[in-house]
């Protein structure tokens, strides 16, 4: 078994194959198991689709889609990660305040008035008005430093970024701003995981269309990126520029195309198994007796609801391993618990070890599958496992 550290939380008691038992230990007995080892492998994994110089840059916004911003970027710092990207201020704040010395990019916009504090941090930030380089500028001034920044593109995404055809003012202000630096340059590919790469190429001679912009500005910051994950597994022409990984650091492909090279889920999601109960055939189970027993029915109860991340969209409709087999979750999914059908598994046990997100004895259960039924994406779901979950790194 691996070596484990805690972080963020009281982590959970360690995991084990199929059928294991564990003593109860007083923590809670609901956890999520990272695997840093597989996040390591899928970062090195993703640069070698890419040949050095251009960096794959580890976005780890939204605490690391659900896994931990501080820990993950910590194995990623030991695996030679060199910049991080988080979706706001705070995000790199608290990556700062807890060690992290690499260099920090907030990809969005940043709040007038937050200047100060990301130039405290040392934070990059995402610039695309005259009036933020003005401001970001007088803060910098202010406080007597240089102030590094990314110029951010819009060519089809449609939220932030100036367009190409726009950027002459936001130009003319860098050129006046003596503290503010472009060190960088990047746009955000809005259909990269289509199977049709048309609006992509659309987006790409828009990039390089503006990066020409800059060059005849004398602008040529080192750091050029283009593509997220989609773009990085699925368009090589990118690979010239440097990437922004997110889903696919995770274990996961960003679209229904399968990714070029092998992706391994980094979180598992585990549980026990409660009290084993048996009830006779006509009898209900959880709210609303949504499931009624069509045959005298053994059954346990999970300490796991949607209040820890367990969607109640999916009553009904989702599955558990335990002793190494699929069984089914029945009735309504609560706050705190849910039912799993033991029936078919004689030789389950209270304190057995229940899998909802990952794998053991063969089977497997991904955040694809919860995401298919509820109409949504791996993303949502890997974000939406519940903080009072602790998380165990492996």
């Amino acid at each position: 078994m691996a070596d484990r550290t805690e972080e963020h939380s009281t982590a959970g008691p360690g995991a084990g194959g199929a059928g294991r038992r564990y003593p109860m230990p007083e923590r809670r007995q609901t956890w999520a198991e990272i695997d840093l080892g597989a996040l390591k492998a899928n970062y090195a994994a993703l640069r070698a689709l890419a040949p050095a110089p251009p960096e794959v840059v580890p976005v780890v916004k939204a605490e690391a889609y659900g896994h931990g911003a501080v820990p993950v970027a910590r194995a990623l710092a030991e695996a030679g990660a060199a910049v991080f990207a988080v979706g706001a201020v705070e995000e790199g704040v608290a990556l700062r305040r807890a060690g992290v010395a690499q260099d920090i990019l907030v990809l969005s916009t940043t709040w007038s008035g937050q200047e100060p504090l990301a130039l405290e941090h040392r934070l990059i930030l995402a610039i695309d008005a005259p009036q933020s380089v003005a401001a970001l500028d007088a803060a910098a001034r202010e406080k007597g430093l240089q102030a590094p920044v990314h110029v951010k593109i819009d060519t089809g995404m449609g939220r932030l970024g100036v367009r190409g055809d726009l950027l002459g003012p936001l130009l003319d202000a860098l050129r006046r701003a003596g503290r503010v630096v472009p060190d960088g340059v990047f746009t955000h590919l809005a259909r990269a995981d289509e199977a049709d790469p048309a609006f992509t190429e659309v987006q790409t001679r828009r990039f390089e269309a503006a990066l020409a912009a800059l060059g005849e500005r004398g602008l040529r910051p080192r750091r050029v990126h283009c593509a997220n994950s989609a773009g990085l597994l699925y368009h090589p022409a990118l690979r010239k520029w440097g990437a922004r990984a997110g889903i696919a650091l995770y274990g996961y492909a960003p679209g229904p195309l399968p990714p070029p090279v092998e992706l391994r889920p980094v979180l598992s999601l585990q549980t026990r198994v409660g009290p084993v109960r048996r009830i006779p055939a006509g009898e209900p189970v959880g709210y609303g007796g949504r499931f009624v027993a069509s045959r005298p029915t053994c059954y346990a109860t999970l300490p796991i609801g949607y209040a820890d991340g367990l969607p109640r969209g999916l009553s009904g409709n989702c599955r558990a391993i335990v002793s190494g087999r699929l069984v089914a979750v029945i009735g309504t999914i609560s706050m705190d618990m849910v039912a799993v059908d033991l029936t078919d598994l004689p030789e389950a046990r209270e304190g057995d070890v229940a899998t909802l997100l990952g794998a053991g004895g063969g089977a497997s259960l991904t955040a694809q599958a919860w995401a298919g039924p509820l109409g949504t994406i791996p993303y949502e779901i890997l974000c939406g496992i519940s903080w009072r979950v602790p998380r165990l790194y492996t």
